[in-house]
This record gives C-alpha cells, sequence and structure tokens, in this order.
C-alpha cells in the first residue's frame, strides 16, 4: 500500500479487479531509474544524438518496453509490431551504432489479439 502512496502503483479495483491487481504507470525509458547510470545509459544518449528528436520521442523513448543490453547483446520489446518494424528497418544502422552491436532482437508487445 505504501507504494500506491508513493506514485508508483495503481490499484486496478475500479476496473472491477481485486485490489491485489496494480497498474504500473509507463515512463519513459530515459526517466526509468534502471537505466540512469552504465553502459546502456551511454548507448541512449548516443542514440538520442544520431536520430531526429521526435523518431527517439517516439520509437525510443515512449516506444520502449524494454532495453536489455550487456554490453555485446541487445534486446529489445517495442510497444507494438509496428514499432519492431521501424527499429528494425530504418533505424537498425543506428541502433547498431549506438550500441556497438552488429545486431540485435527486438520482440513486439502483443495488445488485444
Amino acid at each position: 500500500m505504501e507504494e500506491m502512496e508513493n506514485g508508483k502503483r495503481y490499484s486496478a479495483e475500479s476496473k472491477g479487479y481485486n485490489d491485489k491487481i496494480y497498474e504500473v504507470r509507463f515512463l519513459p525509458v530515459m526517466e526509468r531509474p534502471e537505466y540512469q547510470e552504465g553502459e546502456t545509459r551511454k548507448a541512449l544518449e548516443k542514440l538520442k544524438k544520431e536520430m531526429a528528436e521526435k523518431d527517439f520521442e517516439k520509437y525510443i523513448n515512449n516506444g520502449l518496453i524494454r532495453v536489455t543490453y550487456d554490453g555485446s547483446h541487445l534486446m529489445l520489446i517495442a510497444k507494438s509490431e509496428i514499432y519492431r518494424t521501424m527499429l528494425t528497418g530504418p533505424f537498425f544502422n543506428v541502433i547498431c551504432k549506438a550500441f556497438d552491436v552488429g545486431n540485435f532482437r527486438v520482440v513486439s508487445q502483443v495488445n488485444g489479439y
């Protein structure tokens, strides 16, 4: 309950679920605590400089659910299939360059169907 008061978790009870179900509000990638330092942050900063601002905001900062990077392998979880397509298509080379990888995997979260 304390986390709900701190604004991190929100009860889904008003949506017809019991009070044990909660939702976490989406935070842009660059604001998340886990990406504030380290190799992932450095690579994201490089990527931000290389991409057009509107593209970075849409497809990276607000389009990614998760970035997993260990220094040599990169996996991204995107909000939708169209975001996955954009990341592996027009933005492939710039992402590889920023993260210093030869290839990467993108998985899309499927909402609904």
